[in-house]
């Protein structure tokens, strides 16, 4: 293996022990480690950054190679963003409140404020260069754009404070991608012996005629449908649209290293590739 390719889809994967342990050996082995952020929530890519440069010495982080959707997608070709989903600036000109960072480790704030309340905050890197710009309504997030050295990558709109949905920009400002959010009631069993010693003390178990204890829940969870504006080629999951930007940046003499909890979704799209676990 001559390079390594890790597909972060999440902040918690980030912070799993076996995220470093994996990433040190490889360097170790003098294997070349390509970070490659691929979460939808845009404005985690730089709270991913600290993380990772938390995790290594200086001389580690000089061989990692960081990259994200936004770098893989600079330069597909897109279409302009209508005029209703472009994030606007007009609050720029209101009375605000600034917050200074109180080291390099943090962001500096500046929030605008209407009619006593706050419409609008802006967090900025050490250069004053703009992070996340993000509207308020009614004290809920309605819309976000995402930078990178100043310049937007990613606009975010939301739904009762909860992401709706993620527009993906390349280098030119056009619309490149667009994820969806849609969410779906999920049920789920844990069948145990009686002797385990494992117990959900928020759920109330039960017993099956062969004296198993069984706990039984649902929740809401999400998934998303993603639009490509390369061809309008639309998949139906994000594994599928991962799946097809892994197979450009994975060449044969990579090893690619997946969290544990997308290998479910993302391996029966890759039946081809060799796929190692974090």
């Amino acid at each position: 293996m001559k390079q390594a390719i890790f597909w972060v889809t999440s902040l918690a994967g980030l912070r799993k022990l076996t995220f470093k342990q994996k990433v040190k050996s490889l360097m170790n082995d003098q294997v070349q480690v390509t970070i490659i952020l691929a979460m939808i929530r845009f404005n985690h890519y730089e709270v991913a950054r600290h993380l990772i440069e938390a995790q290594f010495q200086r001389s580690q982080l000089l061989q990692l190679n960081i990259v994200s959707l936004a770098d893989l997608m600079a330069d597909a070709p897109g279409i302009e963003v209508a005029s209703e989903e472009q994030f606007k600036t007009d609050f720029e000109a209101l009375p605000s409140h600034r917050f200074d960072a109180a080291d390099d480790t943090q962001q500096t704030i500046v929030r605008y404020i209407k009619g006593g309340e706050i419409t609008a905050e802006v967090s900025e890197d050490l250069n004053q260069n703009p992070l996340l710009k993000t509207r308020f309504n009614n004290h809920q997030p309605v819309q976000s754009a995402v930078y990178a050295a100043g310049k937007q990558f990613g606009i975010i709109s939301y739904q009762e404070g909860e992401l709706a949905q993620a527009l993906l920009l390349n280098r030119q400002g056009q619309l490149v991608t667009r994820f969806i959010r849609y969410t779906k009631p999920v049920s789920y069993v844990y069948t145990m012996g009686r002797t385990s010693k494992l117990a959900f003390t928020e759920l109330v178990s039960e017993t099956d005629k062969g004296q198993h204890v069984i706990y039984q829940d649902s929740e809401v969870r999400s998934y998303y449908e993603v639009v490509s504006y390369q061809d309008y080629d639309r998949f139906d999951s994000v594994y599928s649209f991962y799946a097809s930007l892994l197979e450009k940046v994975a060449g044969a003499d990579s090893g690619l290293f997946i969290d544990l909890n997308d290998n479910p979704e993302l391996t029966p799209y890759l039946p081809q590739q060799l796929i190692f676990n974090y």
